[in-house]
């Protein structure tokens, strides 16, 4: 484990999800591997357990040895973490989570709700380091600095503990606390754990990994572990500005951050047939990079990137104490969204879940106080209620139709003569034609 945490007067043992270690501390006992992927994998269907004594050892006596639980009780945490504070949104689509680890440390988790006409999915925003040294002046967690590197079993831990809030945990983000590919072991060993249909069995194109632009590791995570998606934070359209706001951008230009996604993009497209592959982020910040010039140099950046499969996420900035930036209005963020989607880009903007326990994008910080419209998946965009359906422009009649049988309407009239195509964002209707994008809310 990087960073600079200190175990020494750590008050639990390591997490059992730290699998490497485990594996190597059974060895020591003439302890099958087989068996430690059974208790995995019981661990992982009951998300419920937190300690050796919630174990239903009589359900696992077939499956591991009887020396077993003894030794785990000294060597291993069934949780190593333990949740410090739970703060629950107003509106009930959103929970943060204050972790403790085991050294003291405290990281936040986010459970987001979306509810769909059929069901309520949900995404769990994960965090892989204590602060950030990336420092982006926009982030509350930037604030911090870096003070250590989450553990494999730290990052599954927050997954699990979403899971025993909602069983029905389907997506995984790292948006939270850190720069993921700055704890690439650690992170790339999580997203195993999680896509193993052993363990917590997550789809492939459910697990997302945000970051600002780790060039090396971009390419590698393209070849290491292609069913994970990537989330990229741009956040500025050239790369003056992107240094202006992101101190880390002077390390990577945006001309071989572009280029490594390219790479990315490249070796999961084989994989992957259809939908966006790359989520572009961006955040807009009122009167600092949210003008229409920034919208079209931004257009001209992405412009024939990515082989066409990507999504332009807008991010309205949550204000936060003592950082000096202001939300854009509403209008202004959808002239910029308008601009993009005429030059062709499938775009959106963001709906923002758990401000009010700040627990929105770049409000997460260790502070016992007390999130934000996180992505489905690099491969999908968060509406306010579920999927992206894309329908090809014959058939938009047909949609429409379904609108209409579903009471809704349009909040504007379409345009006759324009290029449409129709997607369901999420439980809301989206019309994108050459000039606008008309959104239509039950």
């Amino acid at each position: 484990m990087g960073g600079r945490r200190k175990f020494a007067s750590a008050s639990r043992p390591p997490s059992v999800w730290d699998v490497d270690h485990l594996r190597r501390e059974l060895e020591t006992i003439d302890v099958d591997w087989r068996h430690g992927e059974a208790l995995l994998t019981y661990l992982a269907h009951h998300p419920e357990v937190t300690t050796w004594a919630d174990v239903n050892w009589a359900a696992l006596k077939r499956r591991v040895p009887q020396k077993l639980p003894a030794f785990l009780e000294d060597a291993f945490s069934v949780r190593s973490t333990r949740v410090a504070s739970r703060h629950d949104s107003k509106d009930g689509t959103t929970t943060k989570v204050v972790v403790e680890l085991r050294d003291g440390a405290e990281v936040e988790a986010v459970v987001m709700r979306h509810a769909t006409l059929r069901s309520t999915r949900v995404t769990c925003c994960v965090s892989s380091q204590v602060g950030c040294a990336m420092a982006c002046s926009f982030c509350a967690t930037g604030t911090m600095g870096h003070r250590g590197d989450l553990s494999r079993g730290e990052i599954v831990e927050q997954v699990l503990i979403a899971r025993s809030l909602e069983p029905s945990t389907r997506n995984v983000v790292f948006m939270g606390m850190g720069e993921p590919l700055n704890n690439y072991d650690a992170v790339v060993g999580a997203c195993r754990l999680l896509l193993d249909s052993q363990y917590l069995a997550l789809r492939a194109g459910r697990v997302t990994v945000s970051t600002v632009g780790v060039v090396e590791r971009i390419r590698q995570l393209g070849e290491d572990e292609p069913r994970v998606g990537l989330a990229l934070s741009l956040h500025a359209p050239d790369q003056a500005k992107r240094e202006a706001i992101m101190p880390a951008a002077r390390g990577h230009r945006i001309d071989r951050v572009l280029d490594a996604v390219d790479a990315h993009v490249a070796l999961r497209l084989p994989l992957i047939a259809k939908g966006p592959l790359i989520m572009v982020e961006y955040i807009l910040l009122g009167g600092c990079n949210d003008s229409d010039a920034d919208a079209e140099a931004l257009g001209d950046l992405l412009e024939n990137r990515f082989a066409g499969r990507l999504m332009v996420n807008l991010i309205p900035y949550n204000p936060t104490p003592d950082l000096p930036y202001d939300r854009p209005t509403e209008g202004r963020a959808r002239a910029f969204q308008a601009i993009l989607t005429q030059r062709g880009l499938l775009c959106c903007v963001r709906v923002t879940m758990g401000s009010d326990v700040a627990g929105a994008c770049g409000q997460l910080l260790k502070k016992k106080r007390g999130a934000v419209d996180i992505e489905d998946a690099a491969g999908g965009s968060r509406g306010r209620f579920g999927r992206i359906i894309h329908y090809r422009p014959l058939k938009l009649a047909l949609a429409l139709g379904a609108l209409g049988a579903a009471g809704l309407e349009l909040s504007e009239d379409l345009r006759p003569g324009a290029h449409h195509g129709v997607a369901l964002l999420a439980g809301v209707l989206v019309v994108k034609t050459c000039v606008s994008i008309w959104e239509a809310r039950g």
